[in-house]
């Protein structure tokens, strides 16, 4: 009783409502939604990809039903002339195509229009007769006098719909350096059709080479925004595996990486943590660079092993003449270092956790010993593999080891500990002595 009596009361609310706005002046509808109008402009420059709206009708029974009129587009009804314009497996089929062609006004509707114009770059030049699709879109695109800003984006753009699609749209990223993403959005190219994947390798490739023209004519700064942009803005996740491979070789083998610190730094953080590269001593990154050219897989290496003999160096031994001798001389070989690893004794394990920076994984094994630390440097020549290995304490030799033998003591590089007399000294024909002119000698001996 209570809630009939309480609606009655807000009905007669309503009518008193109702009589107030009626006196009220009139609305100027274009000014009351102008602030609307601007955020709907907003929401469409935020579009990567025009959304289509397709209707829930069964396909394969409307493309039953087309068949049966013998093509005839006047026998399909609004929604059914959508469904087919947006779904993929009947948009481009030839006998609807050539339909299209007889009555291209039908596209005039942009919702159907979406669909043909999504399926052309979902499968870019892939289906049957991509050149008379190319034709029947220029020629909707010419007779098109609307005001709709993705349709225009189109019109304004005749080389998005043929064979040099991909290369115009490479052209955008790279002679601006714009994002891959960014480009795409531009003009309403989706980034997981067949053209967006295509731009994306494409633009991959692009960057590396044009790094090694274009890269001697520029110094170090432009150098550095150049490698931010590829990082950045070119590869991502959806870049296939072998073009994203391509990108970083050309990166690690290019001027830029040799003159400038710290662009190599600064590539050298990025492989470390990402998650398709990696450091490549480790097992589970190992796989991870099979892709990239030896070259520059190698260059990468003799990198790190410049860095950890440096680390080994400076602060794992005590800073005096000899020790920096002895610096001095693995560094004139590191870009001939195979493998290499750090081995850590117990006495200076607290130096590597003191300078191990929170962003950095050290790789290190131990060593059972008290005070004496190792570094292990694989070389290859004389048509074998050899195993170098310098102490940290002054007073011992370095040693050298065929991999094999050192390796049938029932350790590898990457064992995780280390015996001083069983592993790392137990043959001692052949030796690095630090006496008198040793680098002479061991130069000779490399």
């Amino acid at each position: 009783m209570n809630a009939t009596l309480e609606a009655f009361q807000q009905l007669a609310a309503e009518t008193q409502l109702i009589r107030h706005r009626a006196c009220l002046p009139l609305v100027d509808g274009h000014h009351a939604c102008q602030h609307l109008a601007g955020t709907l402009k907003k929401l469409r420059q935020k579009l990567s990809v025009v959304t289509l709206d397709r209707p829930k009708l069964d396909v394969d029974r409307v493309w039953a039903a087309f068949v049966a009129s013998k093509h005839d587009l006047g026998e399909l009804d609004g929604l059914q002339f959508r469904t087919l314009c947006s779904a993929e497996k009947t948009a481009l089929q030839p006998e609807f195509i050539d339909a299209l062609e007889r009555k291209p006004e039908m596209l005039n509707r942009s919702r159907c229009l979406y669909g043909i114009v999504n399926s052309y770059f979902s499968e870019w030049r892939q289906m049957k007769n991509p050149t008379a699709v190319e034709s029947l879109l220029s020629g909707v695109f010419r007779a098109y006098g609307g005001t709709n800003p993705v349709v225009q984006t189109w019109r304004s753009n005749g080389k998005l719909f043929s064979d040099q699609a991909a290369t115009f749209l490479v052209g955008q990223i790279c002679d601006e350096q714009k994002t891959v993403d960014e480009v795409l959005k531009t003009y309403y190219v989706g980034p997981l059709t067949k053209l967006g994947l295509c731009v994306r390798a494409a633009a991959a490739r692009s960057a590396g080479t044009r790094l090694h023209r274009i890269e001697g004519s520029h110094d170090n700064e432009w150098s550095i925004r150049y490698l931010n942009w590829v990082t950045e803005g070119v590869l991502s996740d959806l870049t296939t595996p072998d073009d994203f491979a391509y990108a970083i070789s050309a990166l690690i083998l290019s001027d830029s990486a040799k003159r400038s610190e710290t662009f190599q730094h600064a590539l050298r953080t990025l492989a470390q943590s990402h998650k398709r590269l990696g450091d490549p001593r480790v097992r589970e990154s190992s796989l991870n660079w099979r892709l990239i050219a030896s070259e520059a897989a190698q260059r990468y290496l003799s990198w790190l092993a410049r860095d950890n003999i440096i680390f080994f160096f400076n602060t794992i031994l005590p800073n005096n003449s000899e020790n920096r001798r002895r610096k001095d001389f693995w560094l004139r070989y590191h870009d001939r270092i195979r493998d290499f690893q750090v081995a850590v004794s117990e006495a200076d394990l607290w130096k590597i956790k003191a300078s191990q920076k929170r962003s950095e994984r050290l790789l290190y094994s131990h060593v059972a010993h008290p005070t004496t630390s190792a570094f292990l440097m694989r070389f290859e020549g004389y048509g074998g593999h050899f195993l170098i290995v310098e102490f940290s304490e002054t007073g011992h030799a370095a040693y050298i080891f065929r991999v094999k033998a050192f390796e049938e003591q029932g350790v590898t590089m990457r064992s995780h500990r280390f015996e001083l007399k069983r592993h790392l000294n137990f043959d001692n024909t052949h030796r690095i002595i630090h006496r008198g002119d040793w680098e002479q000698k061991a130069s000779y001996r490399l």
